[in-house]
């Protein structure tokens, strides 16, 4: 069943990402083509307008993801659409699982779609050969493939678990009889800053724990092992908040459920 419902929030989500994709495309192949008329001034002015766009464009898909997820999931489970959605022989916690799913397999998909726009507009050739060159340099003692990697994945996690922070805010906030969406942004803001407050903390416990660690770093005489195991807390303890957040939701969703 979890196939079923996934299919149709990944082509309901999808309507609204397809014109991104599209525009990310176009801007890319637009300026691939203009790149071949660069001695003309007024075509470098609409190249650098494209250029800047595709920039901006880029900087902000990862938003636009995040808002057309949010979006959907407010709109399937909480306002009209709720209705019908909640009368399907499905279970909250499948209906749940189902969003953040969509909104993993969307990311990764804009990410793709990014990558993709990118090399059209600027790709050169040997570019992927400085790139694995780059890649596979020594940087404190590891592969600098290996950090970035783990980055991705850490970004990833981070990702979901502010998409799930929002989630349990909207969850809480349209238990309520009145003021839904009011609610909903006063607990997301909560949410925000207890997880400011908490990291800090996290971070205030490692530095009083090992603080030769924090001073490697300031003295730039760190390897990059330990600078992986410093990420991997900060890792594992935001994936602990997102799983929180995901109780939050279903608890809500399946216990103080009240629909516009």
């Amino acid at each position: 069943m979890l196939g079923k419902v996934l299919k149709y929030d990944l082509k309901s989500v999808c309507r609204y990402l397809i014109p991104l994709y599209m525009v990310l495309l176009g801007l890319g192949l637009m300026i691939r083509i203009l790149g071949f008329f660069e001695n003309n001034a007024i075509i470098n002015i609409i190249l650098g307008i494209m250029i800047v766009a595709l920039v901006l464009i880029s900087a902000f898909s990862f938003v636009l993801n995040a808002i057309f997820v949010i979006k959907y999931f407010l709109d399937n489970l909480y306002k009209d659409e709720g209705y019908l959605t909640h009368t399907l022989p499905v279970k909250k916690g499948v209906l749940l699982s189902s969003k953040v799913l969509t909104a993993l397999i969307t990311a990764i998909s804009t990410f793709i779609f990014l990558i993709l726009s990118l090399l059209l507009a600027f790709y050169q050739k040997g570019l992927f050969d400085e790139i694995i060159k780059v890649f596979l340099e020594n940087v404190g003692g590891s592969k600098l493939y290996e950090f970035f990697i783990f980055l991705g994945v850490y970004s990833l996690v981070g990702y979901l678990t502010t998409i799930l922070m929002v989630f349990a805010a909207i969850s809480i906030g349209y238990s309520k009889s009145s003021n839904k969406l009011v609610n909903s942004v006063v607990w997301a803001l909560i949410f925000y800053f207890g997880m400011e407050f908490l990291y800090l903390g996290l971070l205030g416990g490692i530095m009083w724990i090992s603080p030769e660690f924090i001073t490697s770093l300031e003295g730039n005489t760190f390897i990059m092992k330990d600078l992986l195991n410093f990420f991997m807390i900060f890792m594992i303890f935001t994936a602990m908040i997102g799983a929180i957040y995901y109780f939050i939701s279903y608890r809500f969703m399946s216990k103080k459920l009240n629909l516009e």
